[in-house]
């Protein structure tokens, strides 16, 4: 049930993702950014391979002849989108990262237009707005001067750049619907994007030489981001897009911020304030009223 559910897919891609933003900006404190995209994704690779690099390599020609694809999602939502959110995060506010993410959703519905050549769902930006607006409240935890008074710095242009990666990967798994089984799909990104990333964090590592205290706490917090933001939220989302595309898949990622602040709740000591209720009333509202614009406009294409 769950596969078929695209909702049920969305809804538990981004309540993990949601747990990612509060595990990943814990584990940047402690972890150079590209090395923890590193680590997650190799982490990632190593419990994927026993189950699923047989299938890989019976779809190695496959593969072959789609690599410029392949190599396109890995670059950009496997290694592309978390490295440059990790490292933006080391620059800039979480009010100014949050308020970027929650424009994913304009810019995959523009590039989906643009790309795909689909029309252009004027009916969905009513919702994607409201629920934009739920997100700019919870971030700004309720204050209109705090958005006023937004600066901008290096952080902000890595955030706009991980929003486009991730915008552009979710067009481009749409484009790839239905080729490839999901997780020997994801297998071979993963083992693409690490071909990227394994160089780049051994430079990071000669330039700031960081002393690790690897603990408990640090473990769990990489086998979640490893396992769980990357296998099973990936295989989620990717599914969910095959579904119903990433028009109607881009709302959802404003719900990201309300997991976020449920989880900092339970996880850091943080107090639930009635702006995070108000915030959730309108995120929700938004996303349903841009499915349902979505839906609307698919029956209406049908008929």
């Amino acid at each position: 049930m769950l596969r078929r559910s695209p909702y049920l897919l969305l809804i538990l891609a981004t309540c993990i993702w949601g747990g990612n933003f509060v595990a990943g900006k814990a584990l940047v404190l402690h972890i150079p950014p590209i090395t923890l995209a590193t680590l997650r994704w190799s982490l990632a690779f190593l419990c994927l391979l026993p189950f699923f690099g047989k299938q890989v390599w019976q779809l190695r020609a496959e593969f072959l002849r789609n690599w410029p694809m392949i190599l396109f999602l890995s670059a950009t939502g496997v290694a592309g989108f978390n490295t440059l959110t990790y490292e933006a995060v080391q620059f800039t506010g979480s009010i100014n990262a949050s308020l970027m993410n929650s424009a994913t959703p304009i810019i995959v519905v523009v590039l989906t237009w643009l790309v795909m050549r689909e029309r252009f769902a004027w009916a969905a930006l009513p919702g994607i707005l409201i629920s934009m607006a739920g997100v700019s409240w919870i971030i700004s935890r309720g204050s209109l001067s705090a958005l006023l008074h937004l600066s901008f710095n290096k952080g902000d242009l890595l955030m706009i750049g991980a929003v486009i990666c991730w915008a552009l990967y979710s067009v481009g798994m749409k484009k790839m619907a239905g080729r490839f089984p999901s997780s020997p799909f994801l297998l071979i990104q993963v083992a693409a994007a690490l071909v990227l990333l394994v160089p780049l964090s051994m430079v990071e590592w000669g330039i700031k030489a960081p002393q690790v205290d690897w603990n408990l706490s640090l473990t769990a917090g990489l086998i979640y981001i490893g396992l769980f933001a990357s296998i099973v939220s990936f295989l989620s989302w990717n599914r969910a897009i095959e579904l119903v595309g990433p028009q109607r898949c881009a709302g959802f990622l404003n719900l990201i911020p309300l997991f976020s602040a449920i989880f900092a709740t339970f996880f850091t000591g943080e107090s639930l304030q009635l702006y995070h209720l108000l915030g959730a009333v309108w995120i929700v509202v938004g996303v349903y009223l841009t499915n349902l614009a979505m839906k609307k406009r698919l029956v209406a294409g049908l008929k």
